[in-house]
């Protein structure tokens, strides 16, 4: 998932509007929406603010292998890239070990 994407994603599932996240970004909405739309020319710090904003840590939003969903961001929002990666590889491995026990 592209990072444009993972922001939307991430306030869609925080339940807040564009308007209310752009006004807590210090920025337009327009500039918001443009950021929703392509977030590849975003500024670092524009990113960090919206990570402050919807209380996750920038790893969380870089981390394009982790799904975007309500559970994963309560588990891993908070959480620094190496643990996020870590300790979703072993959920991940758990995962297939129990499936192929089941089969």
């Amino acid at each position: 998932m592209k990072m444009a994407a993972r922001i939307r994603k991430i306030r869609e599932i925080s339940g807040l509007k564009q308007a209310a996240v752009a006004a807590n970004l210090q920025i337009t909405q327009q500039a918001y929406f443009g950021l929703e739309k392509s977030a590849d020319n975003a500024k670092l710090t524009t990113l960090r603010r919206f990570c402050n904003v919807m209380n996750i840590e920038l790893s969380f939003l870089i981390a394009d292998d982790i799904p975007v969903t309500a559970e994963n961001i309560e588990k891993y929002g908070r959480r620094r890239y190496f643990d996020i990666v870590s300790d979703y590889e072993q959920l991940e491995q758990r995962k297939a070990v129990f499936n192929d026990i089941v089969k």
